[in-house]
């Protein structure tokens, strides 16, 4: 548990300063999210997906009628249950089955659960030796360290260090080959089988109709675990249980899918009850070639506190896959034992207050970039995002904000503020304006990226402008609302936008009041200004006289369409009137793309070659993706399509600011991508991904231009042939 914000800085520069650690991440994480995006256009993934979200809400709504059916129906084919109200009561549990069968040595199979309790530590003080037999425990087991993640526990690890491991444990040099290193492993781990007197597994499932245990793996260990010894004990979380066999074979559709990249694992177990045979004059007798007695403790451990919550209960559905840890930009960077505590990756952080006090992750959740990803790869629909802005509320709420950060924010919760901060700000860069950058001559943010110089002129300077050339007859009424970074940073790609929507038929004003949206407060965790800055914003809004409220930010638009309903939530007045906002607020790609396909519209050809960078919340919350490539395509630039184009930049907001060393190692495989090209120009429809991108290119003297695709649709628009 992290006890110190100092304690967490160190684990952070640890793995920063760690080559090895990239390496390793770098050779496995890629991997896993391609084979799992292979094998998800193989089925109905939006089917399977919502069968089995629907599902596992249903057990969870139901879960204390499953876990008396189950308890009933596993002690009925010979089984003993046990329920554990917390991780000591488990741990004792365990360890009194052991010591009743005088057990010395125990295998086990993997196992979250029992890492979730500590179980390993307990059993050493209690005299009971505990052996990993799944390669990437063991290899942690002999590392002295905790798994990095949910499925592939040894994935910070290089084979080049793991062969280190191998030699001091057996006392002779091992190459580092794969085959090698788990032959080694195999020779190793195969009398522990054999002299156990325990095996100890988790569980992927329970069956409440049957009793059943269901165990998912691929290396034959846990079918080791599950029968050579003469007693099996199962360590399992209650939220695993589900209704009936329907219900296991869907999570087994996207189980193995989701975590690995394959149809189904190796090895899927079914267990109902000890080993029994009835050969001999049909009279059953119980422990033939497997185990004896077959014990289940199942584990609350603050699953019921979650369960009770009306916002994270939805994340009880988790199945344990693991792939929200392989698409996170910032897991990619830090691994698992900075992103999060024993449960690690995004849903590690979401879970991990629960299990283990907030202390646990409470600077840990910082690593959330913000960016959508895990929600997009979810199998069962948890709103993972969300609930870690959640999670960063009760963190921030007990460790506070610093109080430079808190002056930064104060700054963006009115218009006079705002104008007044912009007014310095534009004063003081003048020695350090570059064009449209600001380049600070210190600091990590300085070196790494530029930062956006405040506009000589706001966009809301030139809304009389911009209103007077409205057509006479328009299709729609538009109230454009610019964010305050367009307003004050990006007044040009704002203006482009305003005309754009007239060229397409559109009666467009600008929104008056320049209010921030709160984007930055709930972000930071500042909950309290967020909702204040929220109610303020949905006052203002509503007195717009408009059919549809367009934003040139998707995060300002998701912002208000769909965070300001969560976060007041406790008010269903104010709840009621944030979802009707919500109806008319379009982000501008979807709105021009619309425009554009109803009305026919086409300008000059431009002829440019550009890549295209989707914004992480156009495309993880929004789905946008051929609407903004059809609209460039219309206007005749040439795309060149980047490697990981939806992947994120590495902005995050203020992420990029309080931690910009983390997000330079993000925006530098960005970089690379954009580069492997050969664009001249990058096109993004966000601007924070702009002023990050544009700051990055101009930090390493680069001359790609970084372009909002407002800007682009104008520049045809404006001389259409």
């Amino acid at each position: 548990m992290t006890a110190s914000k100092t304690e967490f800085r160190r684990k952070l520069d640890r793995a920063l300063n760690s080559d090895k650690l990239r390496v390793a991440l770098h050779r496995a994480l890629p991997a896993l999210g391609l084979r799992r995006a292979d094998r998800m256009r193989e089925v109905d993934w939006p089917g399977l997906r919502a069968d089995l979200t629907s599902r596992k809400k249903q057990a969870i709504d139901d879960l204390p009628a499953l876990i008396d059916r189950f308890t009933k129906e596993a002690e009925a084919v010979g089984a003993k249950v046990y329920r554990a109200v917390d991780a000591e009561e488990a741990r004792r549990v365990v360890t009194a089955i052991c010591r009743a069968k005088k057990a010395k040595l125990v295998v086990k199979s993997k196992s979250m659960a029992t890492e979730e309790i500590e179980l390993n530590e307990h059993l050493a003080a209690n005299g009971i030796t505990a052996v990993e037999t799944d390669l990437g425990e063991w290899i942690i087991q002999l590392a002295g360290e905790r798994p990095s993640h949910l499925i592939a526990p040894a994935i910070h690890k290089t084979r080049e260090e793991i062969a280190t491991l191998f030699a001091k444990a057996v006392g002779h040099p091992v190459s580092d080959d794969t085959a090698s290193l788990v032959a080694v492993a195999r020779d190793e781990l195969r009398s522990s089988f054999l002299k156990a007197d325990v095996g100890i597994t988790g569980g992927n499932i329970l069956i409440a109709d049957t009793g059943t245990l269901v165990l998912v793996t691929n290396e034959g260990n846990a079918d080791l675990a599950t029968s050579l010894p003469a007693v099996h004990i199962a360590v399992v979380g209650v939220e695993k249980v589900v209704p009936s066999l329907d219900a296991a074979a869907a999570v087994l559709k996207l189980l193995a899918r989701s975590a690995t990249g394959q149809k189904i694992s190796t090895y899927t177990q079914f267990i109902t009850g000890p080993s029994r045979s009835a050969d001999i004059e049909l009279k059953t007798q119980i422990g033939v070639h497997g185990p004896k007695e077959l014990h289940f403790v199942l584990i609350d451990n603050g699953r019921t506190a979650m369960r009770e919550d009306p916002a994270f209960r939805e994340a009880l559905r988790c199945i344990k896959c693991g792939a929200c840890s392989n698409v996170c930009p910032t897991y990619q960077v830090v691994g698992g034992h900075v992103f999060g505590h024993i449960y690690t990756g995004p849903i590690g952080l979401v879970v991990s207050p629960f299990h283990h006090g907030l202390d646990s992750v409470a600077y840990e959740q910082q690593m959330c970039v913000g960016c959508n990803a895990c929600d997009t790869v979810c199998p069962v629909g948890i709103p993972i995002a969300s609930l870690i802005t959640d999670v960063r509320a009760l963190a921030v709420q007990r460790t506070g904000i610093s109080w430079a950060k808190r002056v930064a924010l104060s700054q963006w919760t009115s218009p006079q503020r705002i104008d007044r901060m912009t007014g310095w700000l534009s004063a003081l860069q003048g020695p350090l304006r570059h064009g449209s950058l600001v380049r600070l001559p210190f600091g990590e943010l300085g070196k790494e990226k530029s930062l956006p110089a405040v506009a000589q002129q706001p966009l809301h300077y030139r809304a009389r402008e911009i209103t007077q050339t409205n057509p006479t007859d328009p299709v729609v009424r538009v109230g454009l609302f610019p964010s305050c970074i367009v307003d004050h940073f990006l007044p040009g790609a704002g203006y482009a936008a305003a005309r754009t929507l007239q060229a397409l038929g559109a009666d467009v004003h600008i929104v008056e009041g320049r209010r921030c949206c709160g984007l930055p407060h709930m972000n930071s965790g500042d909950r309290k200004n967020a909702r204040a800055m929220a109610k303020e914003m949905i006052a203002a809004l509503e007195r717009v006289q408009a059919d549809k409220l367009v934003a040139p930010s998707s995060s300002c638009a998701i912002t208000i369409a769909q965070d300001y309903e969560r976060i007041l939530a406790d008010e269903p007045e104010w709840a009621e009137r944030a979802r009707r906002l919500g109806e008319r607020i379009v982000s501008f790609t979807k709105f021009a793309h619309d425009l554009a396909v109803e009305r026919g519209a086409s300008g000059k050809q431009l002829g440019i070659r550009a890549t295209y960078h989707d914004a992480c919340q156009s495309a993880n919350v929004l789905g946008l993706h051929d609407e903004p490539r059809e609209l460039l395509r219309g206007v005749g630039v040439q795309l060149v399509e980047m490697a990981d184009s939806a992947v994120c930049c590495g902005f995050g907001g203020t992420f990029s600011f309080e931690h910009p060393d983390v997000a330079n190692f993000v925006l530098e495989t960005k970089l690379a991508n954009i580069a492997a090209t050969g664009a001249d120009i990058v096109i993004t429809d966000n601007p924070g991904c702009l002023t990050h991108l544009r700051g990055g290119l101009d930090a390493r003297d680069q001359r790609v231009k970084v372009r909002h695709l407002a800007e682009v649709l104008w520049e045809s628009l404006a001389a259409p042939d």
